[in-house]
């Protein structure tokens, strides 16, 4: 119960935003809306684990760094596509890649795969039934080792870090 509580302050925040009104009474709104749109998702988190606040504080400067490498990785990649786009003879060798995974849990391959699927010129695919493999299509695979390493050392290194 106490893990509904932690995440509907959040939802409530962005309740207030998104209504576009920030108020006492539409953040307890929010507040009292957060169960309701947590409780579906139970099943794929686990809520019985302890949840520690000074843990869960502590990696709030993690997380920061995670998004600000997110915005520079999804920089990077913009402009690498604009070049695809704009030269005039396209070279590129579109294909799939098998990356290996680090995380197991429901949360770290979410969080991996959505930050590669944001990232221009990448889209996951699928995550193996064993979930080891996140299967990662690519703009351009000519060097899939290079993408490999990039997306394992830069992305889920931060990843690991800022949710696990």
């Amino acid at each position: 119960m106490k893990r509904y509580l932690y995440y509907s302050i959040p939802l409530g925040i962005m309740w207030c935003f998104v209504h576009g009104t920030v108020s006492i009474q539409n953040f307890l709104f929010g507040l009292l809306l957060g169960p309701v749109v947590i409780r579906p998702f139970r099943e794929l988190y686990d809520f019985d684990q302890e949840l520690s606040f000074k843990r869960e504080v502590r990696k709030i400067p993690k997380q920061i760094i995670y998004f600000l490498v997110l915005i520079m990785e999804i920089t990077k990649a913009s402009i690498m596509v604009s070049k695809i786009v704009i030269s005039p003879k396209i070279d590129i060798k579109p294909g799939i890649i098998a990356v290996p995974l680090r995380t197991r849990t429901n949360g770290g391959i979410t969080a991996i795969a959505n930050t590669i699927t944001l990232t221009p010129g990448t889209l996951t695919i699928d995550v193996a039934d064993d979930r080891s493999v996140l299967y990662v299509h690519s703009i351009d695979a000519s060097y899939p080792e290079s993408i490999r390493m990039s997306i394992r050392d830069d992305l889920e290194r931060f990843v690991l870090e800022a949710f696990e």
